[in-house]
């Protein structure tokens, strides 16, 4: 009896501890820490956005290249991805505005000292001594090849944890740009990088976007870039210049085109300077470099390398 008293004893302890378990009253202590919820809440890491632009250069009418990878290096030589795709961008129309490369790419709280940037697949096209227009590629004659397809260019600056942080690639053609003996073109890359700031030129500029969604109340809006598909949030506030032709940002509604200037802001972000009106329909819709006009028939023509 005394064995089977004892086992009942115990059935009935374990019974009541579990009850006991969901409630304080009983006797438990919480060993959940007090600011576990902040802690939930508190960003590990930082945002960078990448931008690309170019210096001008006489004689050349367009420069395709596509930039492989992008990493940002820290001081002990360790690299963090900025990119994990392979993009093509025309950089002689960059001398006239900045172009997003990533957007908001969230990289680990770091003193990075350099960006590596991988490069493939020149095409050049230029303007010969009879003023022909000629395109080139790496097996055209004359023909255009990189000396170099991965190079690092120096950066200072920390992340830390939460903060936004936009990086400008400065692609010099111009300094790149060079002839061999035979008369080929060579593309030695000669690039710069800087953090952008608050002040200064915006780094969307002239560019062309469609609205995604409006938060009216916040005075602020999603939209997706047309070239390369990336969408970004946007705020107006008082200083933002309207377009006539958008009057103003109540005017504005969920899949219309308008073209945009904006400057980053420090949560990544970006405060628009302008709001103009876009084309109805961007498949119509061309931004880029004149190489030549024909009017000899009865039907005008342009040629232009876009975007």
């Amino acid at each position: 009896m005394t064995k089977s008293f004892t086992i009942r004893e115990n059935l009935l302890a374990a019974a009541l501890l579990s009850l006991c378990l969901p409630f304080i009253g009983c006797g438990l202590t919480s060993t959940t820490p007090a600011n576990a919820a902040a802690a939930a809440n508190t960003p590990t890491k930082g945002q960078v956005s990448m931008f690309v632009k170019d210096a001008p250069v006489d004689g050349v009418v367009a420069f395709n290249v596509s930039i492989t990878n992008a990493a940002l290096v820290d001081s002990a030589g360790t690299p963090y991805a900025l990119s994990a795709w392979s993009r093509e961008f025309e950089f002689r129309q960059l001398r006239l505005a900045s172009a997003l490369a990533a957007s908001s790419v969230s990289i680990s709280p770091a003193t990075y000292n350099s960006l590596e940037i991988g490069l493939s697949s020149p095409r050049l096209t230029v303007v010969g001594a009879n003023g022909v227009v000629q395109q080139l590629t790496q097996t055209s004659t004359p023909s255009v090849t990189l000396a170099n397809s991965t190079l690092r260019t120096p950066i200072a600056f920390t992340l830390a944890a939460g903060q936004s942080q936009g990086v400008m690639l400065d692609f010099d053609l111009q300094k790149s740009l060079s002839k061999d003996a035979n008369g080929n073109y060579v593309i030695t890359p000669v690039l710069s990088s800087a953090t952008t700031t608050l002040s200064g030129i915006p780094e969307l500029s002239m560019t062309l976007v469609q609205i995604s969604a409006i938060q009216s109340s916040a005075g602020t809006m999603d939209v997706q870039l047309a070239t390369t598909g990336d969408t970004v949030h946007v705020k107006v506030d008082g200083t933002t210049v309207f377009d006539p032709a958008v009057a103003q940002f109540s005017s504005l509604s969920v899949g219309e085109n308008i073209e945009l200037e904006g400057k980053l802001q420090s949560d990544g972000s970006y405060l628009a300077t302008n709001v103009n009106q876009g084309a109805p329909d961007r498949t119509l819709r061309f931004q880029g470099v004149l190489m030549d006009t024909n009017q000899s028939s009865a039907n005008p023509l342009l040629e232009l390398v876009v975007r």
